[in-house]
């Protein structure tokens, strides 16, 4: 049986969430524990898939550590950290697992000034940062260029930044920006985020016609919420340390 956490109000319906790989149920006074344990027995195959989804991101949380992974492009790919003359970043096939390898090479002139695991781990992701903003650098303006001839909407303006709660914005005077880390998102959800940018310069709100526009040029919105939503823990960058 699996084991959920029932938080009753005075709502008319009943549902069932997994956050964080627990379940949870939100049901009215009225409803009795037989009935939503027989929901729960007959939801099980789905809610034991979205466990196993969230624990799987749960627990690839990037600590910038040798051997920890994260996500490219929805992809899980697994850090080595080497030295060499020049720093740079390598994206490589690995020959034991489909898992890609991101090697992130240090320069060696600063090994010794890298003396423990949080020295390590600061200077790992540095360098992974300004790999994703170079990476975005490139690809957003693209996509925005092509979507907005799709949608007839253009930005006066757009920015290529770091956030730490969302992946884009919009302001009154047409400006967008973005957040490089959208580097770590499926492609199409990259998308999704550029198209909803752009819809906001027409519905700068989430009101019904808002959402009804963003559908209309990407219909696969919810699935690319939903992606972000599941993968929400991994997707956060924080030293374990820190």
């Amino acid at each position: 049986m699996i084991e959920y956490q029932v938080v009753r109000s005075r709502r008319k319906t009943l549902s069932l969430q997994v956050r964080y790989g627990q379940v949870l149920v939100r049901a009215p006074y009225c409803v009795d524990e037989k009935f939503i344990t027989t929901l729960i027995d007959k939801k099980s195959a789905w809610l034991k898939a979205k466990i196993a989804q969230q624990s799987q991101a749960n627990g690839c949380r990037c600590d910038f550590s040798q051997g920890s992974t994260l996500f490219l492009f929805g992809k899980l790919v697994t850090l080595d950290i080497i030295f060499a003359k020049q720093a740079r970043i390598i994206l490589t096939d690995n020959n034991i697992n489909s898992r890609k390898i991101l090697t992130i090479v240090l320069a060696q002139r600063n090994k010794n000034k890298l003396y423990n695991s949080v020295l390590l781990a600061t200077a790992v992701k540095k360098q992974l940062e300004q790999y994703f903003k170079q990476q975005a650098q490139q690809m957003i303006p693209l996509k925005v260029a092509i979507y907005a001839q799709l949608t007839s909407l253009t930005p006066t303006s757009i920015k290529i930044r770091r956030y730490r709660s969302r992946w884009g914005s919009c302001n009154n005077r047409g400006e967008l920006s973005f957040n490089y880390l959208l580097m770590m998102l499926p492609i199409e959800v990259i998308n999704y985020v550029v198209i909803h940018e752009l819809c906001h310069l027409e519905y700068l709100n989430h009101s019904q016609e808002f959402w009804q526009l963003v559908a209309k040029y990407f219909p696969q919105h919810v699935q690319a919420k939903q992606w972000i939503k599941i993968n929400q823990s991994a997707l956060q960058w924080r030293l374990s340390s820190h």
